[in-house]
């Protein structure tokens, strides 16, 4: 009887060991899985953030007329929304990820205008979307601008 009860045992053994390897390859999976939403949504978060950097400096490009006015089609600075940008990376630039980028310029009320012939104030709306995983990984930020045009 121990020679059966040995081959019990040791099937038991088998089957513990056989769970606890797939649950750590699970562990490993969803491990990894998170690293590389992480790193996407960093890599979002940093695309939004270079193009609110982009509309901070923006009135010294444009003095006198306004960019966010989508009537003026010759200075409007969102003319070719939405833009693909890529992101390579790694050691040597073996990877790249596509961000699509949505801008949206819109007259704000929330400002105090000091003069309102010569300023304006907009509410500007950055929404970064990146479609490699599902869920589609989407950052937005807000930026309030006033901008102050000379005659």
């Amino acid at each position: 009887m121990t020679d059966f009860s040995d081959i019990i045992y040791l099937g038991a053994a088998m089957v513990v060991f056989s769970l606890l390897t797939m649950n750590t390859s699970r562990s490993f999976q969803v491990t990894l899985d998170t690293m590389i939403r992480s790193e996407l949504e960093y890599r979002a978060i940093s695309a939004a953030q270079e193009e609110i950097d982009a509309i901070r400096w923006v009135q010294a490009r444009y003095k006198s007329q306004d960019p966010f006015d989508s009537g003026n089609s010759s200075y409007y600075l969102y003319e070719d929304n939405p833009v693909e940008r890529t992101f390579d990376y790694g050691a040597n630039n073996e990877y790249s990820e596509t961000f699509t980028i949505y801008r949206e310029a819109v007259p704000s009320n929330d400002c105090d205008l000091l003069d309102s012939t010569s300023q304006r104030c907009y509410e500007i709306t950055i929404t970064v979307e990146n479609n490699s995983l599902d869920p589609v990984i989407t950052v937005t930020q807000k930026l309030i601008r006033t901008l102050t045009f000379t005659s």
